[in-house]
């Protein structure tokens, strides 16, 4: 069997960056957002993916950050791994970590908003109206809301061109209202996406992992960290 270049692990709320800028022929994983709220669950769950990629994958190609260590450990038995060298995903989607650390400079309490996250994943807005709301009723619920949102001054919409951006902004608006924070739309690229795709991944915005080599948090510790609310 000819061996297959690219297998692609990515967080669910990246499928549609992904989608807009993968070759038909690139095998895709997506794995739920929910590991983002347990990262301690996040390393066991990539390296199920991993361990279920053939021998015939030479490189896989991971849609994630560091991640508050949660690929800390990852390993492939016979393919390099190649993720994006950023601490936070919100990086990937706004193009570059450049980017990234200037909206955070300007605005650091800000809420990033895209249509994954509104359409496939959680956010404090479904979690208060599926989850707070139906078990502990509206006062309580908004004193949860509040208190994980006590450090947020706005409520931000990564505007890049994918998916399905009416409903991205509908939840986004939704949720500023709801709690009482600023709106902004800020625009977005999927150059970072698509670099991590197609390559070249140059030791500046990749790291790159050896076949039976797990993943280290050193390539991340040299870069620049940015306290977030």
């Amino acid at each position: 069997m000819p061996r297959v270049r690219r297998h692609l692990i990515a967080c669910e709320v990246f499928r549609d960056e992904f989608e807009a800028v993968s070759p038909p022929g690139l095998a895709r994983t997506y794995l739920p957002q929910g590991l983002h709220r347990t990262p301690g669950k996040m390393p066991a769950a990539i390296q199920g993916a991993l361990n279920g990629v053939g021998p015939e994958v030479e490189t896989v190609l991971l849609g994630y950050g560091l991640c508050s260590n949660g690929v800390v450990g990852v390993a492939a038995r016979s393919a390099r791994l190649v993720l994006p060298r950023i601490h936070d995903c919100i990086a990937l989607l706004l193009g570059s970590r450049d980017r990234y650390e200037a909206e955070v400079a300007a605005c650091p309490g800000t809420y990033y908003i895209t249509p994954g996250w509104a359409c496939y994943g959680t956010t404090s807005l479904s979690c208060y109206k599926n989850e707070y709301l139906p078990k502990y009723g509206e006062e309580t619920a908004r004193y949860i809301a509040g208190e994980l949102l006590k450090n947020y001054s706005r409520v931000a919409l990564i505007a890049h061109g994918g998916g399905d951006m009416e409903a991205a902004r509908a939840h986004a608006a939704e949720m500023a209202e709801v709690f009482g924070l600023a709106y902004a739309e800020i625009p977005g690229s999927l150059d970072y996406v698509r670099r991590l795709v197609q390559g070249p991944w140059d030791g500046q915005d990749f790291v790159v992992v050896e076949p039976g080599s797990a993943i280290s948090p050193t390539p991340f510790l040299t870069l620049h960290t940015i306290a977030l609310p």
